[in-house]
């Protein structure tokens, strides 16, 4: 069971590993990174085994995507190393987790398995309070909105968790004007945040 400080604590520079029980196993995994009080909350679905392996998130193609990005608009330093791009997120105030935290190489979980992390998600919410919620991937928002979504990227229309509002980064093959474009839009949410 994990105790209120566990799910407070905001750990310094990785690795991030840490062993979960999942379905009565000892499962290696990432840990939790929370944000500070108003600063972002990423979601992802689950990590990665090469993440888990190096201890931080988003260690994959995909995941290298992501940072790229992060840096782009200024959330992480443009020049941080991917491998320690989760603690630039961080030290910056923001915090990432995972609806799922069983590792897998692709995205292989069930949508009843993914459900199954949305209770732990809007535990995260209430306890860290973040300014808003980002997914990562829209299956996490799809997922986490219990519904069907139309938007591409953006502010999630009447979906909120915990008070908070809830936005999709662009998909990581979306046209360059949607990235572009959902990437201001990002740069602008966290520095109203930061305000």
């Amino acid at each position: 069971m994990t105790t209120l400080d566990e799910l407070l604590f905001r750990p310094g520079p990785g690795p991030h590993r840490t062993t979960l029980t999942i379905d009565g196993q000892a499962v290696e995994t990432l840990a939790d990174l929370p944000p500070e009080r108003g600063g972002l909350l990423f979601v992802g679905l689950n990590p990665s085994p090469v993440s888990v392996t190096t201890g931080h998130y988003h260690q994959g193609n995909l995941g290298r995507r992501f940072w790229s990005r992060l840096g782009r608009v200024g959330i992480v330093p443009a020049d941080t190393p991917v491998e320690a791009a989760d603690d630039a997120l961080v030290a910056a105030g923001h915090g990432i987790t995972d609806l799922l935290k069983r590792p897998t190489p692709r995205d292989t979980a069930t949508d009843e398995e993914l459900t199954g992390g949305v209770g732990a998600l809007w535990q995260k919410i209430a306890l860290w309070r973040p300014g808003a919620v980002v997914f990562i991937y829209k299956r996490a928002a799809t997922v986490s909105a219990g519904r069907a979504l139309t938007e591409a990227w953006g502010q999630l229309d009447g979906v909120a968790m915990g008070g908070r509002p809830c936005f999709l980064m662009p998909g990581p093959y979306a046209p360059t004007e949607d990235v572009d474009e959902g990437l201001n839009l990002l740069r602008n949410l966290a520095r109203a945040l930061a305000d």
